[in-house]
């Protein structure tokens, strides 16, 4: 693992080298009557005087939201799939992760902490972890030889990899997100986890010493890493468990437009025809392009969703963080996702041997199991998305360029809302699929 502060923002005009001191700057204007750049001005001249204002208002005041002012850019390189999958479930931070898409990937993987300390034999781990890297190589070559382009055979071939491979990414977090980072990641079961989030705070803690303080784990943050079990299957791959109808967007249209209360707006859309509420979506749609959001009001929608998808499908679908999601373990009673082009190129065997080669290790290894499971192993996810969020999902995962696992699944789940309420989602697609304004 290595972990290196890249940088952190600092006052431009006035110099500096840490975040302290736009953080002090900022949190007194609520207070100070002098114009913002004197303030700034100060802080950067008196850094240990910001810095005790900044621990008196988050630490004594408990304005955290002070601490956003300061913004950190890390590399992380060297963590595995499986702990990259925890750092990134945090929803108000940016990743830019190394694509197993787009780059084929050598044999490069993390043996857990927990084997490799002194005394400790990771040897059955590691020929596990070669096996399968040879899979992918024999597996690459295989669809490469059946014609399959380079990047779809890469992609296809990754399907084996276990979730020990490494990764490497970028990330940017404001100082209040990343003390909230640390203190969940503190007390996850994974050892490697939990040295992420010590070594972030360390190196944080060199630049912004003052903006830190909430870092004792409670019972919520030991909750949120406990993954349900998986003890059924469901009967389908996507299923949705509650979807409002057209009346919840409709009747907010209304109101904007007429100017009344819900209850009367409601009333009114009892009354409209099919075709005074088709005008109503598509005189509030008109010029949507296919970069824009919807409006607000789509926000109102709910819909509960259920999916059992492949870790690599689940590499696509953690990227809509702003969601409510809640996931399940990767579990091999799931099943394995197995591309179709390995079928049809003769890999097939080679696939599932080595599959089951890798679930014989996990089974091995207790709580670590995780690890030792592929690419193309499945979990539970269950979602809470508004209506505004779909529209963007849609708008990726149903495209055509968007990665095939994760598009099969968007556009099942898309065409099963459509039927629930087709006036709201009138304008969703893959932006492949769509005319209009770009």
């Amino acid at each position: 693992m290595k972990i290196h502060l890249a940088g952190f923002n600092t006052d431009k005009e006035y110099g500096g080298d840490t975040p302290e001191t736009l953080s002090a700057s900022y949190a007194r204007i609520s207070r100070d009557p002098r114009p913002i750049p004197q303030l700034r001005e100060e802080a950067c001249r008196e850094v240990e005087k910001a810095r005790d204002s900044n621990r008196r208002i988050v630490f004594d005041y408990g304005h955290g939201s002070v601490a956003e002012h300061a913004v950190f850019n890390f590399d992380i390189l060297d963590i595995s799939r499986l702990a990259a999958e925890e750092l990134q479930n945090f929803r108000l931070a940016s990743f830019t992760e190394k694509s197993q898409r787009y780059i084929r990937i050598g044999e490069d993987f993390v043996i857990p902490p927990e084997l490799s300390g002194p005394g400790r034999d990771s040897t059955g781990f590691a020929e596990a972890a070669h096996g399968l890297f040879s899979a992918y190589d024999r597996i690459y070559r295989l669809l490469s030889g059946s014609g399959l382009p380079g990047e779809r055979a890469k992609e296809d071939a990754r399907y084996v990899l276990p979730l020990a491979t490494s990764c490497q990414m970028g990330m940017t977090v404001n100082a209040r997100e990343l003390e909230h980072m640390v203190r969940r990641l503190s007390c996850h079961h994974l050892a490697e986890v939990r040295r992420v989030g010590a070594v972030l705070l360390e190196l944080a803690m060199e630049a912004a010493p003052s903006l830190f303080l909430f870092l004792e784990p409670t019972s919520m943050d030991a909750f949120a890493h406990s993954m349900s079990p998986v003890t059924e299957v469901p009967d389908e791959t996507e299923t949705v468990v509650h979807c409002d109808d057209d009346s919840r967007v409709g009747t907010l249209l209304l109101q904007r437009r007429e100017g009344v209360s819900l209850g009367t707006a409601g009333s009114l859309w009892e009354r409209m025809t099919d075709e005074e509420r088709l005008a109503l979506f598509n005189d509030a749609l008109e010029g949507l392009g296919l970069h824009d959001p919807v409006p607000r009001q789509w926000e109102f929608f709910g819909a509960v969703i259920q999916l059992v998808v492949s870790s690599s499908a689940y590499a696509q679908l953690k990227r809509h963080r702003m969601c409510t999601r809640l996931v399940s373990v990767y579990d091999p009673a799931l099943g394995v996702t197995v591309p179709g082009s390995i079928a049809s190129s003769g890999a097939e065997d080679v696939f599932l041997e080595s599959v089951a080669e890798a679930e014989e290790c996990a089974g091995k290894l207790g709580t670590l199991f995780p690890y030792m499971l592929t690419n193309g192993h499945r979990r539970r996810v269950t979602m809470h998305m508004n209506g505004r969020e779909l529209y963007h999902f849609s708008r990726l995962r149903e495209d055509e360029h968007a990665q095939w696992d994760i598009r099969e699944t968007a556009r099942s789940v898309m065409d099963k809302l459509r039927r629930r309420a087709p006036l709201t989602f009138l304008h969703a697609g893959g932006k492949s699929d769509l005319d209009g304004p770009s």
